[in-house]
């Protein structure tokens, strides 16, 4: 088999394709700043930047983190750090360019933009720690990416004096994303327990956590129901509202493999709930 490249090594560790996750949130954070349109191509393109530089640093970093961790699980022990595939060198290379990226990004945006951008860099640095702790950790990565929306929107309004609706759908897409961590962690419940990791599947089972995860996506649906209707929800938003529905439910189809129900299934109910706002 012909090994990777450096660059393919380097996509695989960012789990570049997972940027699904982010970009649809941040373009409804720049809408709602800029009063219900899109702001300037160039602040477009920054924001956009700037996300991905986020995205980056916070995933090579995690990477980084839980290197150790991911050697005794057998699911995670072929990742690029625990197989030997990269050095720990090239990871924190790969992490710091991530953030050099987002800083100048931030920079060029300027005025708040610029002032907030030290912010998010410490959950993103601390959220994988937290899985040493509590089986609360799946809520740090979604409150890591819940402040993805808010950045966009002090990007594009100039300033962070956050509406009602960009608070909501943070709220939406801290419940989405926290849900869906959880089910994500019942493929590792075994692994975690002999390790001592960590995760509300770990604690609770597989039964409990599920539980949990409807109630948060329950909670997700109904946010997202009220950033709808605080701007004014039309028959498009309602139908995306119902497709973001479906897309929750499936998640909790049994016979669906955890990894789809993670990803892409849970990615296109995030989707879904990104556009209604835009579409209302």
């Amino acid at each position: 088999m012909k090994p990777e490249s450096t660059l393919q090594t380097i996509l695989n560790f960012t789990r570049i394709e997972h940027t699904a996750f982010s970009l649809p949130l941040i373009f409804t954070g720049a809408w709602l700043g800029a009063g219900n349109r899109f702001p300037s191509m160039m602040v477009m393109l920054l924001i956009v930047v700037a996300a991905v530089g986020a995205r980056i640093f916070g995933m090579a970093m995690n990477r980084v983190l839980d290197r150790r961790i991911d050697r005794l699980n057998p699911r995670t022990a072929g990742r690029e750090l625990p197989a030997g595939k990269m050095t720990l060198a090239l990871a924190l290379a790969v992490a710091f360019t991530g953030l050099w990226v987002y800083l100048m990004a931030c920079w060029m945006l300027g005025g708040w933009c610029l002032i907030l951008s030290p912010i998010p860099l410490v959950p993103l640095l601390g959220y994988s720690l937290l899985k040493r702790f509590t089986p609360f950790c799946h809520f740090g990565i979604g409150f890591c990416l819940a402040l993805a929306p808010l950045g966009a929107y002090v990007a594009a309004a100039g300033h962070p004096q956050f509406s009602g609706a960009v608070i909501l759908f943070s709220g939406f897409v801290f419940c989405w994303l926290s849900g869906a961590d959880i089910i994500y962690a019942l493929m590792d419940v075994e692994s975690d327990r002999q390790n001592h990791i960590h995760s509300l599947p770990a604690r609770l089972g597989a039964d409990g956590a599920i539980r949990v995860a409807a109630g948060v996506h329950l909670m997700a649906w109904g946010i997202l129901v009220a950033v709808v209707q605080s701007v004014g929800g039309g028959a498009m938003a309602w139908m995306l509202l119902a497709t973001a529905a479906v897309f929750f439910g499936l998640m909790y189809v049994p016979t669906i493999p955890v990894p789809k129900r993670f990803f892409p299934i849970s990615t296109f109910a995030g989707i879904a709930g990104a556009l209604a706002p835009m579409v209302a």
